[in-house]
């Protein structure tokens, strides 16, 4: 097989892209092209309830991030062994945006493209306790259209749960209480039009020069909690990291709408962040003088950083 025979006929089984709806499938075929080497055709549904929520006539890049996280999953059942159910942990993402005009929407297409993916295993059993590193491409027509690099884990189901058990044990807070009310921005605030995609709350406290903002988290939300989760969504997290950038530029003049590309965004997970617990990210701004932003992030809980981000914003190019 290859890139002309990939099909968009249909979705993958959605718990090889282990997803619980069949609409927050977004991989429609792969192929291996070698031994590190493979093909996915990934689409995002146009009237998707979170994705498709913009302002901008730009498909969402992280949307994109999400199909490719997908394809990566889907990849490692078929192709790399791993076993079905098995416990995956993002540990580093770098996405590069290469070219803007070709996330350009035309109102009709949905976000289809083809991802080239090198992921070469580096040790581990069926990709257990290795740190696997990958490089994705999302080509969209001719066009490169954003590169992704990253690392993750995948444990073995008895190693994960007995991991948590120990990490929740330890941890200074009750895992199951109520989490603070923490109510979010308006959502024009950071370009979307749905409350219910909102994910930040207003920034109402300072660290020196950086802004303090709560991370607002609905279990009941479609898309991040399309399954039941024993901590918060790396998805989540992202797009928290994404509207903290975006509300804290606008917040100290940076930037001059929460309209806003996203450049880059490159960011590390180096623990679990717990459900029922607040998390607060911590935003610095440096402003680019060119109307956009590089805003370095910090997600802490327990008082301890648990993901650092660094997200790069810049206007839309002119229509």
């Amino acid at each position: 097989m290859t890139v002309e025979t990939l099909s968009f006929e249909q979705t993958v089984p959605r718990t090889l892209a282990h997803r619980r709806c069949l609409g927050e499938v977004f991989v429609a075929d792969t192929t291996a092209l070698g031994p590190a080497e493979f093909l996915a055709a990934i689409q995002i549904p146009r009237a998707h309830s979170h994705w498709s929520d913009r302002i901008a006539a730009y498909h969402d890049p992280l949307a994109a991030v999400e199909a490719i996280r997908q394809a990566m999953t889907v990849i490692g059942h078929r192709y790399l062994r791993v076993p079905l159910g098995t416990p995956m942990s993002l540990q580093r993402m770098e996405t590069d945006v290469e070219d803007h005009s070709a996330l350009r929407e035309d109102g009709s297409a949905p976000l289809e493209g083809i991802v080239r993916i090198h992921a070469p295993q580096t040790g581990g059993t069926g990709g257990y306790f290795a740190d696997n590193t990958f490089t994705a491409s999302l080509t969209i027509g001719a066009a490169l259209a954003m590169v992704v690099r990253g690392s993750g884990i995948a444990f073995p189901r008895e190693a994960y749960e007995q991991f948590r058990r120990h990490q929740q044990q330890t941890r200074p807070a009750d895992p199951d209480a109520e989490i603070a009310a923490r109510g979010p921005v308006q959502p024009a605030r950071i370009g979307r039009r749905n409350p219910r995609n909102v994910v930040v709350g207003r920034p109402d406290t300072r660290q020196g020069s950086a802004l303090v903002l709560p991370l607002v988290v609905d279990q009941r939300h479609p898309s991040f909690f399309d399954h039941t989760y024993d901590h918060l969504p790396g998805p989540l997290i992202l797009e928290g990291f994404r509207q903290a950038a975006v509300l804290a530029a606008c917040e100290i003049g940076a930037l001059a709408t929460p309209v806003a590309a996203v450049a880059a965004i490159h960011a590390t997970f180096t623990g679990f962040a717990e459900l029922n617990v607040d998390a607060d990210f911590v935003a610095t701004v440096l402003p680019d003088g060119g109307g956009g932003a590089v805003v370095e992030l910090d997600l802490s809980q327990f008082g301890t950083t648990i993901a650092t981000c660094t997200v790069e914003l810049a206007p839309y190019p002119p229509d």
